[in-house]
């Protein structure tokens, strides 16, 4: 079974003494420091590109792209689906800015970008 596109779930497959294997129930995975209801990854990135999925997968989300001096790269706006792509980035750090339109919520999480 593989996660749907654009979505980061993980499942775990089960291995009994008799070698039988059952897969469990596919779950969301947030990663180390992702406390909130956006998950960005892989973060740090080494190519350039990011995935962004929402959690909440209801409602309409303008988001901002922000270097680390504060211009703005990138801006999304009516944004109604619960994943992004990101690319194209250079080696830096930027700053994602996603507000809800209808709750007036702004989460920001911190990309890293180290191209090698």
């Amino acid at each position: 079974r593989k996660p749907l596109p654009g979505h980061f779930k993980r499942f775990i497959k089960q291995v009994d003494l008799y070698g039988r294997s059952r897969y469990s129930e596919t779950r969301l995975v947030r990663g180390n420091g992702q406390s909130g209801k956006i998950i960005v990854y892989p973060n740090p990135s080494s190519d350039g590109r990011v995935n962004v999925v929402f959690e909440d997968n209801q409602g309409i989300r303008d988001i901002t792209l922000s270097d680390i001096s504060g211009r703005k790269i990138r801006q999304w706006n009516g944004i109604n689906n619960n994943s992004l792509q990101v690319d194209n980035l250079g080696t830096g750090i930027y700053t994602l800015s996603v507000m809800t339109r209808e709750t007036g919520v702004r989460n920001i999480e911190k990309i890293v970008v180290v191209r090698h």
